[in-house]
């Protein structure tokens, strides 16, 4: 009642017991305080001993996924000697950095700061951590351009499905490619893997690609790689008998490279004539094929 008088010295002494009370306030607070926060340690140090518990397990079962990959490894190895097969050749391949890409309504292309100097010829593959990216279809000495799977002269033909469905990955200019060349009657669901085939004689067999989406007679390809986000990309060492006809080696350097695709011809292979650099793949690094 007397605060709603507004007198100001019922203000000013309500305002100075507050200011009193406060300390006295702020010590009682204290063991809550302290009781919170031994509650909140108590918590964190019980979660410690299950995420312990949790790690034990998945260690016990990657170490029975660890002896049954070597069960594996060692039958493949018996299986392959008792056929006398051909071990597929590594990879040697060089990582770098997209520098520029052309977007439009009829490119889709990427440059990288690899060239003919570190071995890089024309119709090598090109890969980041998620998958297949495309393909080089032009090069200088330093700078190589990149034709993603995306662009509306992409061709890739994959594998699609368990059973290994043949189909031909067309690129649109968007961000899906067209499944198309099925043949009628194949069963191949959306999210089944696609993956290259290799029959091209340019690209190696098994290089991850993306999974099917759509509905039959649309079916589309949804890239694993984010193609509009590249940054750090791998070029694959593979000289196919293709790439060889298409780009054999010459005296002579790759000269510049324009950061933007000229003519629009970047998926033409270039012909015998043009003087390419005589560079034998760097062995920096090695992969196994297909991965």
């Amino acid at each position: 009642m007397l605060s709603r008088i507004g007198h100001g010295a019922i203000s000013d002494a309500r305002d100075g017991l507050v200011d009193l009370s406060a300390p006295l306030l702020e010590m009682a607070s204290l063991p809550a305080i302290e009781a919170r926060r031994g509650m909140d340690r108590v918590r964190l140090y019980l979660a410690a001993f299950d995420e312990v518990d949790r790690l034990k397990k998945e260690n016990e079962e990657l170490k029975q996924w660890e002896w049954r990959t070597k069960l594996l490894e060692r039958k493949v190895a018996h299986l392959r000697s008792l056929l006398n097969a051909v071990e597929e050749p590594a990879l040697v391949y060089a990582t770098g950095r997209v520098i520029a890409d052309a977007r439009g309504p009829f490119v889709r292309s990427a440059l990288i700061n690899l060239g003919r100097n570190d071995g890089l010829r024309i119709g090598y593959a090109v890969i980041n951590g998620d998958g297949l990216v495309g393909r080089t279809v032009d090069a200088g000495d330093s700078v190589a351009r990149v034709l993603l799977l995306n662009d509306l002269n992409s061709r890739i033909p994959v594998l699609a499905g368990p059973a290994g469905v043949r189909g031909l990955a067309l690129g649109d200019n968007s961000s899906e490619l067209q499944l198309d060349f099925i043949p009628e009657g194949t069963a191949i669901y959306p999210g089944d893997e696609v993956y290259t085939s290799g029959s091209d004689g340019v690209l190696p067999r098994g290089l991850r690609v993306g999974v099917v989406s759509g509905t039959a007679g649309a079916y589309k390809v949804r890239p694993y790689a984010e193609l509009n986000s590249l940054d750090a990309v791998s070029v694959l060492f593979f000289d196919a008998p293709a790439i060889t006809r298409a780009d054999p080696p010459t005296d002579g350097g790759g000269g510049a490279l324009s950061a933007a695709p000229t003519s629009g011809d970047e998926a033409k292979a270039p012909s015998a004539s043009r003087p390419v650099a005589a560079v034998s793949p760097p062995p920096v690094t090695q992969m196994q094929a297909g991965q």
